[in-house]
């Protein structure tokens, strides 16, 4: 069996900083290693805000399983929190809310 190459999240770090920094990333989607992406703060690319409304929520946690970046945290009490860092805005939480508690913002305006 071969020894994986595996990295601290510090060790990761310091070598993205080191080899490229986030201006000389290479396109094409490439992952120097496994686990890179939480180093790759994608949020700021939304143009939406999902905004949540406790009052309406019935903590049914769709929302947290459906989201492609797993951008949503669920508090103590179950409620959803979104991670701005990265959450892209694409509204999927939204869309599939069966109590329509979370509202999409524009933030263009």
């Amino acid at each position: 069996m071969t020894k994986k190459n595996t990295l601290t999240d510090k060790e990761m770090k310091s070598w993205i900083d080191e080899k490229w920094g986030y201006e000389k990333l290479p396109m094409g989607g490439s992952v120097p290693y496994p686990g890179s992406s939480v180093f790759f703060k994608t949020g700021d690319w939304s143009a939406f805000k999902a905004v949540v409304t406790n009052e309406t929520c019935t903590k049914c946690m769709k929302c947290f399983f459906l989201c492609p970046d797993s951008a949503i945290h669920m508090d103590d009490d179950r409620y959803p929190i979104m991670d701005f860092d990265y959450c892209k805005g694409c509204g999927i939480c939204a869309e599939e809310c069966p109590a329509d508690a979370i509202e999409m913002k524009d933030l263009s305006q």
